[in-house]
């Protein structure tokens, strides 16, 4: 089934839909980029996932693009809350941030519980519920069983080392 077409909507009604694929378009190129300093081998290396994901990335983007710029598909929608969307970056940026400093099972826990409150959810044991299966589940999978080396942090530092 075929999107809807609205003729009537101005060539500024999907400045989004272009900007969107675009930016990300340019977000793969840097991880592209990022993959210069990968180890290399004969086999398949580690870059070989990021490729992967590049490239359908990449090609959706350009589809998604293509479309924009024919106006085909629904039109931007209206603006709503932009400074709640610029908090929420702040917010993103801040827990990345903390992952150094406190540690990423810490960070987590609080993005986690801090995303769930600010968009409106109010039951509280599911968002602690959430948070710490979370915090768990990444311990047991990506610290034990992956052993992939997460920043701890000082406040866990004595407890899981």
């Amino acid at each position: 089934m075929a999107p809807e077409t609205d003729e009537k909507a101005p060539a500024e009604r999907y400045v989004g839909n272009l900007l969107l694929p675009l930016l990300i378009l340019v977000l793969a190129g840097v991880c592209f980029v990022q993959t210069f300093d990968f180890p290399g081998g004969d086999d398949v290396g580690p870059a070989a996932v990021p490729y992967l994901w590049m490239f359908f990335t990449s090609i959706f983007c350009v589809v998604l693009m293509v479309q924009a710029a024919a106006r085909r598909g629904k039109p931007d929608p209206v603006p709503g809350k932009v400074g709640f969307v610029i908090l929420f970056v702040v917010w993103l940026v801040a827990y990345l941030a903390a992952i150094d400093t406190v540690g990423y099972f810490v960070s987590s826990f609080v993005f986690l519980v801090g995303s769930m409150y600010v968009l409106t959810y109010r039951n509280h044991v599911v968002i602690f519920t959430v948070a710490a299966s979370w915090v768990v589940f990444a311990y047991y999978v990506f610290a034990q069983f992956l052993f992939i080396p997460l920043p701890v942090g000082p406040l866990l530092r004595p407890i899981l080392e």
